[in-house]
């Protein structure tokens, strides 16, 4: 008998061992913060877009426009056989009332939920990761939702933030739908410029000499040079980017902005490590030039890219804030 139980017990332990680990879906991910997935058909195109569930539908919309990065908008990890899901995207919906929906439309291929501790970006993303696809994608998405999400349309808010904010200002004067224009933290000229200026400060600032910033800032106009030699390349840099993504954004965002009429809502810090303040006040300057009046500028003193102050030990966050006072901005423009 007792030959039985020992193998009972070991049939029980092989049992459990054997268990798969609960992989988190999509829904799952839509569900634990409250959002809903739309899906568009173009072609051979499929335009995915999630959007913050809501029991009436509202009259006014936000949509977020993300960075660089090529992170996804969900993502679980596993540990100790449990899975946990995140959200790669701040508490903004969260901010907003009732009148409000949000949306956020994930990089081409970086749709779904993904293994963060397995996550590379599909070669898909690397083929349609360029300006002109991103507009074309989140103003197919911004009409989609007005048409079936929103009851009598009266506010359509895009900010972005970093290269998100490029593309906001392009997509503003592609759709006409938009009634307000975030550009958070956004380059303000050519990448490439900016690129030599940050060499520029460095030696101002003494990390580096005089003729090793003059040697870097030449070999950036040899990179600008090759990529508009090639501009159609997808063979990925080591940035992890490709000329056909550089080469999209040789266009400087001053260039939209300065043509856009709805009002303009741009935040810059004053600490930046990815966008240098100094171009930032070329924004005011050429608004004026252009006697043009629906800038409003506004830096966060001591603030890094995302709007981090740090004080000795201390981080004061301000993206919350911030978001805040642009969503009040927005009721009286």
């Amino acid at each position: 008998m007792k030959y039985i139980y020992l193998i009972l017990s070991l049939l029980i332990v092989t049992t459990g061992m054997s268990q798969p680990v609960f992989k988190p879906t999509i829904d799952d991910a839509l569900n634990k913060y409250g959002f809903t997935e739309g899906k568009i058909i173009k072609g051979s195109d499929t335009i995915i877009y999630y959007l913050r569930k809501y029991k009436t539908k509202p009259s006014k919309l936000a949509v977020f426009i993300q960075g660089t990065d090529t992170n996804p908008i969900f993502s679980y990890k596993i540990k100790n056989g449990k899975s946990s899901i995140y959200r790669w995207f701040g508490n903004d919906y969260k901010l907003l009332d009732s009148t409000y929906t949000y949306a956020i439309i994930p990089k081409p291929g970086i749709d779904g939920i993904f293994n963060d501790n397995e996550f590379s970006a599909p070669n898909e993303y690397y083929k349609k990761n360029f300006r002109e696809y991103r507009v074309n994608q989140i103003s197919i998405s911004i009409e989609d939702i007005i048409k079936n999400h929103l009851k009598k349309p009266e506010k359509i808010i895009v900010y972005g933030h970093s290269e998100g904010a490029a593309i906001g200002a392009s997509l503003a004067n592609k759709n006409k739908s938009i009634t307000h224009l975030g550009f958070w933290s956004g380059n303000v000229l050519n990448n490439f410029y900016e690129f030599s200026l940050f060499n520029r400060i460095e030696t101002l600032q003494g990390k580096q000499s005089d003729s090793l910033a003059h040697d870097n800032i030449l070999g950036i106009l040899d990179w600008y040079k090759s990529v508009i030699n090639n501009p159609n390349s997808t063979e990925i840099d080591h940035f992890g980017f490709t000329n056909k993504r550089w080469f999209s954004y040789e266009k400087p965002p001053i260039d939209d902005l300065l043509t856009i009429d709805i009002p303009i809502y741009a935040v810059f810090g004053t600490k930046d490590e990815s966008t240098p303040i100094e171009t930032a006040y070329l924004l005011p300057i050429q608004f004026m030039q252009k006697r043009k009046e629906n800038l409003t500028f506004n830096v966060c003193i001591g603030c890094n890219h995302g709007y981090v102050e740090k004080i000795k030990e201390k981080e004061i966050k301000h993206w919350d804030r911030i978001f805040r006072e642009f969503i009040l901005w927005t009721n009286q423009k």
